[in-house]
């Protein structure tokens, strides 16, 4: 049975992330994602799972149905307090991931030696330990030629992956968090935690909810979404400033098309006016902050008046808002990665910085209502559990990236896409010649095609991924991976986390013949001669039982009380920071010392409008799709087929359009074809295009070929670029970008 074929309406689909009606649903459809050829192996009986959604980084609970040993439908966890039973669309679609028929089912080897776009790699299937001995052997054998740092590790900076790269001796762990949220995290570090930012909003208790380019409703956040709302219904007043009409602009109060980049300008006339009208909460400030009058200074000449002329924002409309923010209490920017103060623009990490600077002026850092610091438990790491030497002193040498050039940045172990392309290709600092890469597809980088160029200069490329995706296309070792509801852990609770909270993740058997990358990386380690940081027993259920036993608990009293650990408790207030001075650093003496402003002032973005490139490129997402992960959905891609270059209606009638014309979206990186929609939700000097689409692998027997990629728009940048920036946090500068619009000639 093929999944295409299956009869699921889309409407029906969708009543799958509501409250109610998912047993119902699923009773009658199960083959929907339980195809007889393609089961899991069966457990014992019916019953239920635990697990954690990994869909997207709010990582709500779920509770796995099971019907014969597979799993029929999810539920989202009525124990977590993120997902309070609730599952969005894309954690519901997730469950065909499972099953998908396209999945990676085994090992497998390149034969053909040409790699790039289009090109068939000749795969040939391959035993485990076939793979495995391949991808020590070329590993070592570039290791003792070239040096630790010849080696690199592409892969999210989480317990197994750093722990893999550090014994490797590479400096190397490249991660996306510099085209995600590098920006929040160095001011947070700076100003507020003394390490990166925390996730927890308590809007649902908030009474003034001012948003920044953020749009938590429409990228169907699953707790933000409900706690928004409610705290509307509850009498809450929602402001959005964003260049497009998002669905939480069309939520607010009131909707303020502000001008792309200018953020920051806004900002720092609200601060001005906070401050100087003497609106900020006194005591908060006195106790808890540090750098007010240098601040007050700062913003002394950032009047109203001036952010006008620049955001193009009425400055009546600036002063009042700001006047509203203050007096409403508990009042709070609502922030999450890619808003305003994410890596968007070169400015966008001192509009981070304001974001910080308005929530503590009204005293909301840390107090219900406001934006929550982090209240969970510390779990035991791997060091915690088994002894194994220090990692090798290379881990501290230069990086492909460049990113030990960012101090900030380099301390909390980030990484940089935009910089690794040129790095890889100009050998600078040095060549790398090996990557192991783990679930990072191309087509999340800037200027992607540009990667593709640098990554062909490789020797050796070892792919663990679950789906066969453009990375996988360039492999020269694909390593099968297994998926979160192959997984077992404990995941505390980041996204809504009021409380200290742990939940469980059980695993299903395995579908396909695939491994998790804790047990490729222990064997990649030991094959290659470095048992030493391989010791025998270290794996997941280990690491597990450990950190069970630092939370004085067991896997029984967790199942009996709904698959967590932790009970609920109000917030009791911070009265320290994670700052040396341990207050809030409105003076940010760390960005002092490492070269940095410490406070926020007036940059402009770098990319302005010309005759040539004539609008600013806005990136959003849809509500149903998680980055490029899911376009491979048969539902969702019913709900949305490809994506397209969203207009105002008045600009498409000045450039000749009419809605489903095919145009060319051209930048200084490159040009994608998509199809014209139109609205009145934008300003008319802005071009608008969802994210996620594009896909060129052929074995995406539905994502391929549908839509365009909008990395394609974007600029790779070298060191040296992004240091002229004087960005600590590096940031991508994803929207940074200025285009052309024309009509395709047929």
């Amino acid at each position: 049975m093929s999944f295409k074929d299956v009869s699921l309406s889309r409407r029906q689909f969708l009543q799958l992330s509501g409250a109610t009606g998912a047993a119902a649903l699923f009773g009658s459809r199960l083959t929907y994602f339980t195809p007889a050829v393609q089961a899991s192996p069966r457990l014992a009986e019916d019953g239920i799972l635990y697990g954690v959604c990994d869909v997207c980084s709010m990582n709500c609970a779920y509770i796995a149905h099971l019907r014969e040993g597979r799993i029929t439908h999810l539920t989202g966890n009525p124990a977590d307090q993120t997902a309070e039973g609730k599952l969005c669309v894309k954690g519901q679609a997730a469950l065909r991931l499972l099953y998908d028929p396209d999945r990676l089912k085994y090992p497998m080897k390149r034969t053909n030696p040409e790699k790039g776009i289009g090109v068939d790699p000749g795969w040939v299937k391959i035993s485990w330990d076939e793979a495995l001995d391949l991808t020590a052997a070329k590993f070592k054998e570039i290791r003792d030629a070239y040096g630790p740092q010849a080696l690199m590790v592409i892969a999210r900076g989480q317990t197994w992956q750093k722990h893999f790269a550090s014994s490797l001796g590479t400096p190397n762990l490249v991660s996306h968090n510099n085209t995600c949220y590098t920006s929040h995290d160095v001011v947070w570090r700076a100003m507020v935690t003394g390490k990166g930012k925390t996730w927890t909003v308590d809007y649902e208790h908030s009474k003034y909810i001012l948003a920044f380019g953020w749009d938590g409703l429409g990228k169907s956040k699953n707790h933000w979404g409900r706690a928004v709302l409610t705290a509307l219904d509850n009498g809450a007043r929602l402001v959005v400033f964003d260049p497009r009409l998002s669905i939480t602009a069309s939520k607010a109060h009131e909707w303020i098309p502000i001008k792309p980049g200018t953020d920051l300008a806004a900002l720092l006339a609200m601060i001005h006016v906070i401050i100087n009208e003497d609106l900020y909460d006194h005591e908060f400030v006195e106790n808890y902050t540090t750098g007010f009058e240098q601040l007050k200074a700062q913003v002394k000449d950032y009047t109203p008046e001036w952010a006008a002329s620049i955001c193009e924002v009425p400055a009546e409309t600036i002063a009042r808002i700001a006047r509203e923010f203050a007096a409403t209490q508990p009042a709070v920017i609502a922030s999450h990665k890619r808003d305003a103060g994410g890596p968007n623009y070169r400015n966008s990490w001192q509009t981070a910085a304001c974001f910080v600077i308005m929530d503590t002026l009204v005293g909301s850092l840390d107090r219900p209502g406001g934006h929550i610091l982090d209240r969970q438990p510390k779990l035991p790491g791997l060091r915690d559990v088994w002894e194994f030497p220090e990692y090798p002193e290379t881990i501290k040498g230069p990086r492909i990236d460049g990113l030990e050039k960012f101090p900030i940045t380099y301390q909390l172990g980030k990484g940089s896409f935009s910089t690794l392309a040129e790095g890889i290709l100009s050998q600078q600092p040095y060549p790398v010649k090996a990557a192991f890469v783990w679930r990072h597809n191309v087509l999340a980088f800037p200027n992607p095609g540009r990667l593709v160029e640098a990554l062909k200069t490789l020797d050796f490329i070892a792919v663990s991924d679950i789906m066969p995706t453009e990375i996988v296309q360039l492999a020269d070792v694909v390593l099968p991976d297994v998926t979160y509801f192959e997984s077992l852990g404990l995941s505390a609770r980041q996204y809504h986390a009021v409380y200290p909270q742990v939940a469980l993740k059980e695993p299903l058997p395995a579908v396909y013949d695939s491994k998790g990358f804790g047990t490729v990386a222990r064997e990649i380690l030991k094959r290659m001669g470095l048992d030493e940081y391989a010791p025998d027993g270290m794996d997941g259920k280990g690491l597990m039982q450990a950190q069970l036993a630092a939370l004085e608990t067991t896997l029984e009293e967790i199942k009996a009380n709904g698959g967590v650990w932790g009970k609920p408790k109000p917030i009791e207030p911070k009265i320290e920071f994670g700052t040396p001075s341990k207050k809030i650093e409105l003076y940010a003496t760390l960005m002092e010392e490492k070269g940095y402003p410490p406070l926020p002032a007036w940059q402009p973005a770098g990319a302005q409008t010309s005759e040539q490139y004539p609008f600013h490129l806005l990136i959003w997402r849809r509500p149903w799709h998680r980055m490029t992960q899911s376009q491979n959905d048969p539902i969702l891609a019913e709900l949305q087929p490809e994506n397209g270059a969203l207009l105002n209606t008045q600009t498409a009638q000045k450039l000749g359009l009419k809605a489903g014309d095919e145009v060319w979206v051209e930048s200084v990186a490159g040009k994608i074809r998509l199809k014209a929609m139109l609205t009145q939700g934008l300003r008319p000097d802005c071009v608008a295009v969802d994210h996620g689409f594009g896909h060129w692998s052929d074995a995406l027997s539905i994502a391929n070929g549908r839509g365009a990629n909008d990395g394609d728009l974007i600029p790779s940048r070298t060191v040296e670029q992004q240091l002229a920036e004087g960005d600590p946090g590096v940031s991508a500068m994803m929207e940074d970008v200025v285009v052309s619009v024309s009509k395709v000639v047929l």
